[in-house]
């Protein structure tokens, strides 16, 4: 059988229309939904205030022109995406944008620089609460810290719903969010199989919904799909195991995965805030709930922390884990955190012997058959390696 795609990739697929009238029809409901832009916002407590959340993050380049109206050019160009989503109610068409007008509230997170400060103008079109981050994630204090502002940041979604947040309900949230995290651990356990039965294009469709789809339907689908991939044979020939690792991946932004497989290769995980970093560790369910998420949240490996190590521990934990042949690091233009700890990557790479292929690009297409080309070279040097 080939790589064909699985048949419930196309429920992924159709899915924004239906959650955006899902979305909209809580609101009329009264019930209040927020939007989210990072990882480091709990699920777990926007659920347990009985609101609804989506994820606010542009991946098209059709914004990013409305954005320098107001930004500098030489920012990220993910910022520059969601923040030209919000100032034109145009939006290119509106293709890229009817979730911003089905929000109350923008719950942000302090992370990089272009981010904080963006949250300061978009309070002005929506009201924007932010959660700061302590920046050394493994101290005691840091974890105080963070917990302190989880419960400033819970506080203030009781406000919102006018629902008291419980310990049970809590609890009920955390393990609904392990249950989804376990499923996504599922598929790409599947991802080990050489070869995979299932394309990195096609997980990245999954992994770019997960914050969009209500918890209960995207659990729904991980399972329907970790089931027909699970009873799939893939008799194609081996390819070259790739992991992408960097910055995250937007709905939209697919550029270079796309080279990356329509060059022959094929992707097998992805060290990133779309890929593992958003599940791969769960929230302990036996500990003070509130705290248990704080610790669960700061091992999130971003490159915010400081000291990171944690991040290069994990990146040689899954080369092992998937036999990974190479490492495509993946950053967009001016993400600095990123493009600063590619040089710490180099290095632990070096030890397991794997090839990296550094890529810094942003969301046109203007260098695609230069990226090819570098991605060519970069297979016939993983063909030719011993």
């Amino acid at each position: 059988m080939t790589t064909s795609m699985l048949q419930c990739l196309s429920d992924f697929e159709d899915a924004y229309q239906r959650r955006i009238d899902e979305l909209t029809a809580h609101r009329n409901e009264g019930r209040k939904v927020v939007g989210t832009f990072c990882l480091f916002v709990p699920d777990e407590i926007i659920y347990a205030a009985g609101a609804d959340r989506v994820i606010l993050c542009g991946g098209r380049n059709a914004t990013v022109s409305l954005a320098e109206e107001y930004l500098p050019r030489n920012i990220y160009p993910l910022v520059k995406s969601s923040f030209g989503s919000v100032v034109s109610t145009e939006c290119s068409g509106g293709d890229a944008c009817p979730h911003f007008n089905v929000i109350d509230m923008v719950i942000a997170e302090a992370t990089c620089d272009a981010k904080k400060k963006i949250y300061e103008l978009l309070n002005e079109y929506i009201p924007t609460y932010v959660i700061d981050l302590p920046q050394k994630p493994d101290s005691p204090a840091g974890i105080a810290y963070y917990t302190v502002q989880l419960e400033q940041f819970k506080d203030v979604m009781e406000g919102l719903t006018d629902t008291v947040i419980t310990d049970d309900r809590l609890r009920r949230e955390i393990k609904s969010a392990n249950e989804t995290r376990s499923l996504l651990h599922r598929l790409y356990e599947l991802r080990r199989r050489d070869p995979p039965p299932i394309q990195g294009l096609d997980v990245l469709t999954v992994l770019q919904k997960q914050f969009f789809l209500s918890p209960e339907e995207l659990k729904s689908m991980l399972r329907q799909l970790c089931d027909e991939a699970e009873q799939r044979s893939n008799d194609d020939a081996h390819k070259p195991r790739i992991m992408i690792s960097g910055g995250p991946m937007a709905g939209g932004n697919i550029k270079v995965p796309k080279i990356i497989e329509d060059r022959g290769a094929v992707i097998v995980v992805e060290e990133s805030c779309t890929g593992t970093r958003a599940f791969w560790n769960l929230v302990d369910e036996h500990e003070d709930p509130l705290r248990a998420i704080a610790e669960r949240y700061l091992q999130i490996p971003c490159s915010c922390m400081t000291p990171n190590e944690r991040r290069t521990e994990h990146i040689r934990e899954l080369i092992e884990r998937f036999n990974v042949d190479g490492v495509v690091y993946y950053t967009l233009l001016s993400c600095h955190g990123y493009n600063i700890e590619r040089f710490m990557v180099q290095q632990a790479l070096k030890e397991t012997h794997t090839p990296l292929l550094a890529i810094e690009t942003d969301y046109s297409d203007s260098d695609v058959e230069q990226i090819a080309t570098r991605v060519d070279a970069f297979m016939e040097m993983i063909a030719s390696s011993p």
